[in-house]
C-alpha cells in the first residue's frame, strides 16, 4: 500500500512539474473579463506549445511571446485539440486570426510582423466576437 501511495505522489509531482514548465500571462482581450493563460516565452516553450494536450478548457490558452516583431507561423504537429490563433503586434492590435485543425503540418502564418500570438480553443475568438483590428492588452507576464 505504501508503494502505491508513493507512486501516486510521484505521478502527481511529475504532473505539477510538467504544468509549471510554462509561465503565466494575464490578458485583457477586447472588452472581456481578464484571462490568465500559459506563457511560452523561450524557444523551447514555443516549440512545445500546446502539443500533446488532449483537452483544453473553454477559456484556457497560451500566449506566445516571440521576443521581437517578425513574421511568424504556427503548426499543429502533435497537437490534439483544434485551436484558433490570434496574431497581434506590440501595440496589442490583432493582425489576423487563423483556425487550426489538429495534427497537421500546415503552416498558419501571420499576415504582418507581430510580437505575440494567442492560442485558444477553436472558435473562441468568433464566440466572443473578437476580430482582426481588436486589441489584446497584456496586463502581466510571469515567465
Amino acid at each position: 500500500m505504501k508503494e502505491l501511495i508513493g507512486l501516486f505522489l510521484c505521478v502527481i509531482s511529475a504532473c505539477a512539474v510538467a504544468s509549471s514548465d510554462f509561465g503565466t500571462a494575464r490578458l485583457q482581450v477586447s472588452n472581456l473579463s481578464p484571462l490568465t493563460v500559459e506563457l511560452a516565452a523561450t524557444d523551447q516553450q514555443r516549440a512545445r506549445g500546446l502539443m500533446h494536450r488532449t483537452e483544453l478548457c473553454a477559456d484556457c490558452g497560451m500566449l506566445f511571446d516571440f521576443g521581437e516583431t517578425r513574421y511568424v507561423g504556427m503548426w499543429m504537429k502533435n497537437t490534439f485539440v483544434p485551436l484558433s490563433v490570434a496574431y497581434f503586434n506590440e501595440q496589442g492590435v490583432i493582425v489576423n486570426i487563423r483556425q487550426m485543425q489538429p495534427q497537421t503540418l500546415q503552416s498558419h502564418p501571420s499576415d504582418a510582423p507581430v510580437r505575440f500570438a494567442l492560442e485558444m480553443p477553436m472558435g473562441w475568438f468568433n464566440k466572443n466576437n473578437i476580430h482582426a483590428g481588436d486589441h489584446i492588452r497584456i496586463i502581466s507576464m510571469q515567465p
